[in-house]
């Protein structure tokens, strides 16, 4: 909706466009005598001012505009240079100087700043020249305008064009199209933006004078330029009375006003009183400079009064901020005599403003110590001054000063300084009062730091102990962190519970104790009979697996994971280390904690194999799945690539297991499975990887075995599996028998993908064939997995 309405008010623009552009290019506005020839052009400054206030894309209609009244006013034909090159040319060329002030020169599109009037007077004087050159060759191209008239014609159409672009474009832009931008939703509104003009008057009503004073004056200077009865003097420098009358009073917004009516009056005044034909060029020229004149005289008076106004702005908020300012603020001069204080040091030192102005600073704010007095002249030669000191005031008491003194520069030439105070006699004492504490304060400092040291080593062990992959791994990283928790220890244990769980075995010791039993039952510490740290010494209770062990303070601490009791860890103290209660209490605290986190860490270690056993092994049989198979099947197969040697796969499914489930039962199938499972296991090599694929189907990969000698080894445990007697529940399950197929790399296949394929066609040959034999691929299987 939002949108349909902006495309709405973009057509009414244009519409609005054409008919005005049409309506200030007819004869009687612009003076025509024909042709080519020209008083002033104002169209023109209509097509900057929608190109540089709206957008460059304007051109397009710009160029239909131009050759619409062509056409209209001077019957041009629609295929001729000026209706075509012509007015394209115009459109160009003011949409590439609209684009270069909006894009990379970036003026402010209202013309506020004197810059913004230079660079604008510039680019659009140079696109003037371009457009006058293109369309006054365009009138010679159609016999418009004779070969010899050039330059006058040139001289005629710039002059119209440049009254245009800075008579009548500026008032556009400063007056109608900020309007305009904000209607179609260009800019937002500006509330309290004002331009500042200057000449303002005391009084509305000098300024209402004022007013009518200027346009009085513009009548009378037309009248005296064109009326019968001064015309013949061609008085034309008036005409710059009124102009630099409203630029010096008032600056670029009402002077382009000023502007746009003298122009148009001159128009009219010469309708009313035609001129001489010799009086037209120099009434073009006039109208131009004097449009240009007024608008450069106004960017300066305005940019005057602005920079006048910013002054005048930043000296009050200087001001405002010395005499406000909550610090005492000294002004010295070039002598280093006191020159200006603000309220807040005449409160800091309770000496009056004029007991102060005129005086050295440490005569009346005299320092405790002749070591604190300002520095006058190191300040007053250059050099910056910060310090801290004690000064006594005008009743004899003293206040912490916390003074800053930097000199004043101005042109490279130091003027006086400029010191700043600030009461800091509160900060002073709350340092002293910390002073005080600190003694008192130290020995938490250094327990919080042994607190901080043990926390860091705690948390690099958790890390440790996270990155490991094994128990064993887990178990080192603890002995070797043990020793910088606990360096009172001469030594410790950690006992891990075995997979039974009817004994506690050493899974890691460190130090140097004597050798501790390195397997004892549960019932053989107390720390694990009864869940909570137990100190074992002399004249205590002392755990049965230490009773062999030479005099010492041990403590026994149970390890708990996840709800489940994983161990104990076990320190030794010599006697005499830990006298203090409160040191056993801490050593204790630390080691409950340090236990708790291996706990935690062995804990998840041992959830990880778990999981991971879990996810590469068949349930049921406890060989690897297919997942494990395939993954082992690509190390290997790069393995023996890199090194030169072969691999060979089985694929092996047990004949007729269906009538195991179905005559026996399924949980006689699922023995059958296990016992095929534990003869592969037991049959073949260790470095041999031994799987279940699924179902009855089984696979085993044998690294550096040729194909030949894995139809052997198949060969003998289809005969081994006939041997064997399977017995469930009583009852005798019958023979076992099995296909195998037989697939090598490289000798079959190139990569593990075909070596599957093959060594599957091999089993499916074995089972068609009447199964319960080994079948080897030969090149037949090796060019079929090839094509498939």
């Amino acid at each position: 909706m939002a949108s349909r309405d902006l495309i709405i008010r973009h057509v009414l623009l244009s519409i609005a466009f054409v008919l005005l552009y049409v309506f200030l290019s007819q004869p009687s506005v612009i003076f025509v005598s024909h042709l080519g020839w020209t008083a002033w052009y104002p169209a023109t400054g209509l097509v900057l001012a929608l190109l540089l206030g709206v957008s460059p894309r304007y051109a397009i209609l710009v160029c239909f505009a131009d050759a619409f009244t062509g056409w209209l006013f001077y019957r041009q034909s629609i295929w001729s240079f000026g209706e075509t090159l012509g007015a394209a040319g115009v459109a160009i060329w003011y949409g590439v100087a609209a684009y270069m002030l909006r894009g990379p020169l970036r003026i402010d599109t209202r013309l506020r700043r004197g810059r913004d009037i230079v660079l604008y007077i510039c680019v659009t004087m140079a696109a003037a020249l371009c457009a006058t050159l293109t369309g006054v060759l365009c009138l010679i191209a159609d016999q418009s305008v004779p070969p010899g008239d050039f330059w006058t014609a040139a001289t005629s159409w710039f002059v119209g064009d440049g009254i245009g672009l800075v008579g009548f474009a500026p008032f556009l832009l400063m007056h109608i199209l900020p309007a305009v931008r904000r209607w179609l939703g260009l800019e937002a509104d500006e509330p309290g933006q004002t331009h500042r003009n200057s000449g303002a008057t005391p009084a509305n009503e000098w300024m209402k004078l004022e007013v009518i004073g200027q346009a009085a004056s513009l009548v009378a200077v037309l009248w005296i330029m064109f009326g019968p009865r001064w015309a013949y003097l061609e008085l034309l420098y008036l005409s710059f009375v009124p102009i630099l009358w409203l630029a010096m009073r008032s600056g670029t917004r009402l002077v382009v006003v000023g502007s746009v009516a003298m122009n148009f009056g001159i128009v009219i005044a010469m309708h009313l009183f035609p001129p001489q034909a010799n009086m037209l060029s120099k009434v073009g020229l006039l109208m131009l400079v004097l449009s240009a004149s007024g608008l450069i005289v106004g960017a300066t008076v305005t940019e005057r009064e602005y920079f006048r106004f910013e002054l005048h702005e930043r000296t009050t908020y200087l001001k405002s901020l010395f005499e406000n300012s909550p610090l005492g603020i000294v002004v010295l001069n070039r002598q280093g005599r006191i020159n200006v204080v603000n309220d807040a040091f005449t409160k800091l030192s309770l000496f009056e403003q004029k007991e102060l102005v005129g005086q050295d600073l440490d005569s009346v704010f005299i320092p405790e110590t002749p070591s604190a007095a300002l520095s006058s002249a190191g300040v007053l030669t250059g050099q910056t001054l910060q310090q801290v000191t004690r000064r006594a005031r005008k009743d004899g008491t003293f206040v912490d000063v916390e003074l800053h003194a930097v000199p004043l520069v101005v042109d490279d030439r130091v003027h006086g300084a400029y010191a700043i105070c600030k009461d800091i006699s509160d900060r002073v004492k709350a340092l002293q009062a910390e002073r005080a504490h600190a003694e008192s304060l130290n020995g938490l400092v250094k327990e919080l730091e042994l607190q901080t040291d043990q926390m860091t080593m705690l948390n690099d062990m958790a890390a440790l102990l996270e990155c490991c992959a094994t128990t064993r791994e887990a178990c080192a990283v603890v002995g070797q962190s043990a020793k910088k928790f606990f360096p009172e220890a001469s030594s410790g244990t950690l006992y891990t519970f075995k997979a039974s769980r009817n004994l506690v075995e050493a899974a890691v010791s460190w130090g140097s104790a004597p050798a501790m039993e390195p397997v004892f039952a549960p019932e053989g510490c107390w720390a694990l009979r009864r869940g909570q740290p137990h100190w074992s010494e002399s004249g205590e209770v002392i755990c049965p697996h230490l009773e062999m062990l030479p005099p010492a303070k041990h403590l026994c601490l149970p390890m708990v994971g996840h709800g489940e009791t994983l161990g104990v860890f076990h320190l030794e103290f010599p006697i005499g280390v830990l006298e203090s209660h409160g040191l056993l209490a801490a050593q204790q605290r630390l080691g409950i904690t340090v236990a708790g986190q291996i706990a935690l860490s062995l804990a998840s270690l041992r959830l990880r194999e778990t999981l991971r056993d879990q996810s590469i092994r068949d349930p049921l049989t406890g060989l690897f799945n297919r997942r494990f198979m395939q993954e082992a099947l690509e190390r290997e197969t790069l393995r023996a690539r890199r090194k030169g040697h072969p691999i060979s796969l089985l694929f092996l499914d047990i004949d007729h297991f269906k009538r195991f489930n179905d005559t026996f039962g399924h949980d006689a199938g699922d023995f059958v499975l296990q016992s095929f499972a534990d003869l592969l296991r037991n049959f073949f090599r260790g470095d041999d990887v031994a799987c279940r694929c699924g179902g009855e189907e089984f696979a085993v990969i044998l690294p550096e075995s040729l194909a030949a000698n894995a139809a052997l080894r198949a060969d003998a445990l289809r005969n081994e599996l006939k041997q064997l007697k399977l017995i469930y529940k009583d009852t005798r399950l019958g023979p076992i028998s099995t296909s195998v197929g037989v697939a090598a790399f490289p000798e079959h296949c190139a990569t593990p993908e075909e070596l599957l394929k093959v060594a599957d066609q091999c089993l499916y040959r074995s089972k068609a064939e009447g199964r319960d034999r080994v079948t080897v691929a030969t090149a037949h299987e090796h060019s079929a997995a090839c094509s498939v």
